[in-house]
């Protein structure tokens, strides 16, 4: 190793001479070395023997809704989070919905029907019981209905009668009137010329004061028989509208006492049959049939409102599980399918690693054996634990062992590959970093670190070496970018490049 260094030395040197004395020092700062880097991690040293394995999920679930349909919304993507619970996506619920209210209208109806089945049911018993006594009382009714009908008829026609002598008098009261007013009128009349002539006399002196009174008394007198005269004519024509009022009347109530009289006799012909209904109504309203019918109708209503909702929840698909969307088969406008899956999801908080170990070594494994885990394309090294080992060898390549490692990072892909070796239970615990990476001077041991550009010396202190694994003990911080090729060209703060794989 000192010997390479010495050489890449005077390779440095002699490529400043080239260049120029005075520009030498310059050149050799100015060149940049391209190296490769792994990161330092905490951990602790794993066995030598290293097997690899794919990453896989932990829990892999297909999003099928349970009813097709049209596609309303979206709500995640490849690569969203989800929680458990959380809403995907959602079919067109219009009609579902509107199936619930009518399913929930239904239900109220059937309460209401057997609410009134049952209230039908007892009115129904007490009404029978009792028909027979009201059938038979009918009959009672009937006969006095009758008596009371032909006592109205007789007491109408007597009604009738009475008003039809008192139109003849009315109208006879009337012409009696009329004659007088006739005469009354004339008698004024007459009186009216008698005294303009007494009055032209008396102005001509051939009539005494006395005439001229006397005439003039006959006027008033014959005025008053004749508004007395209006008045009693008056009086005859109301009398004559109230006699004919009342002889319609009469009339009008003998018209209603036949019928009367007539619905009688039919309340009589009922009442006979009557009974005999009765007894049919108690028979009818003893079976509970309709009450029955009607609470079988609501229970197929309530079954329907569950129906109805499990659809409508349907409409709304949710994540089963906490994970992450691995692939997408729908868009808004499009038919969901109840035969192919819309989404894919799978759950990174804990992930699966599968090894094949050969059967040597298989009888040394146990489940819950710790293991060292590093996945050079995300620079992790973490740790798992066996959960599963298989009892076959597949085709020649181990006995399958499953290990569980934690995900909470969420940095662990599926299909990432790891390097798996198996951890002594007493193993220390330090910063891990490969072997190749440090270089000695004596007895002091260092690495590169890459900062900012360029390769920084640090003195570490080894605890241990573990086929291409080492553990430091001191020198190096979790996470430290350490150089792991062309160390020889390399000095403290020379510049370099960082190759990535």
């Amino acid at each position: 190793m000192k010997e390479w260094k010495a050489t890449a030395a005077v390779l440095l040197l002699g490529t400043g001479i080239l260049s120029g004395c005075s520009q030498g020092s310059q050149a050799a700062q100015d060149i940049s070395i391209h190296v490769k880097v792994s990161q330092a991690q905490k951990g602790v040293i794993g066995g030598e023997e290293i097997y690899t394995g794919k990453i896989t999920s932990s829990e892999t679930v297909n999003i099928t809704p349970k009813m097709g349909g049209k596609v309303a919304a979206v709500t995640v993507d490849v690569g969203s989070e989800v929680k458990k619970g959380q809403v995907l996506f959602k079919l067109e619920d219009d009609d579902l919905r509107n199936k619930l209210k009518i399913a929930k209208s239904d239900v109220a109806a059937a309460q209401a029907a057997i609410a009134s089945a049952e209230d039908s049911h007892k009115s129904g018993l007490v009404s029978a019981n009792s028909g027979i006594v009201n059938s038979r009382n009918g009959v009672i009714s009937s006969k006095s209905a009758i008596t009371q009908a032909e006592q109205g008829i007789n007491q109408a026609e007597a009604a009738v009668d009475q008003a039809q002598t008192g139109l003849k008098q009315a109208r006879t009261a009337v012409s009696t009137a009329s004659n007088t007013v006739k005469q009354t009128q004339e008698a004024l009349q007459n009186a009216k010329k008698n005294l303009s002539r007494t009055q032209s006399l008396y102005a001509s002196s051939l009539a005494t004061q006395v005439q001229l009174e006397e005439a003039q008394a006959a006027q008033v007198s014959a005025q008053t028989a004749y508004d007395n005269a209006l008045n009693a004519k008056s009086n005859a024509e109301n009398q004559l509208a109230a006699a004919e009022k009342s002889l319609t009347t009469a009339q009008k109530a003998l018209s209603t006492a036949k019928a009367a009289y007539e619905n009688a006799k039919n309340s009589y012909e009922n009442a006979n049959s009557g009974y005999q209904n009765a007894q049919q109504q108690l028979e009818v309203a003893q079976s509970t049939a309709g009450v029955e019918a009607s609470r079988q109708k609501l229970e197929q209503a309530k079954l329907n409102v569950e129906i109805a909702q499990n659809s409508l929840d349907n409409a709304v698909i949710t994540s089963p599980i906490a994970g992450i969307v691995k692939s997408k088969n729908i868009e808004v406008g499009e038919l969901a399918s109840a035969s192919s899956p819309a989404l894919v999801i799978h759950n990174l908080d804990s992930v699966n690693l599968e090894i094949y170990v050969p059967a040597e070594r298989i009888n040394n494994i146990k489940a819950g054996d710790a293991v060292q885990v590093r996945v050079a394309a995300s620079g992790i090294l973490t740790t798992g634990k066996v959960t599963s080992i298989g009892s076959d060898d597949a085709n020649g390549n181990g006995f399958p062992v499953k290990i569980a490692v934690a995900n909470t990072s969420g940095k662990l892909k599926s299909g990432m590959l790891a390097d798996v070796s198996f951890v002594d239970a007493n193993a220390k615990e330090g910063i891990v970093i490969p072997s190749k990476a440090i270089e000695r001077d004596g007895d002091q041991s260092y690495v590169y670190v890459a900062v900012d550009g360029h390769a920084v010396r640090k003195e570490i202190t080894v605890g241990e070496e573990s086929g291409t694994q080492a553990l430091v003990a001191n020198g190096l911080e979790n996470g430290d970018q350490v150089i792991v090729n062309n160390q020889a060209l390399l000095a403290d703060n020379a510049a370099i490049t960082v190759s990535h794989p």
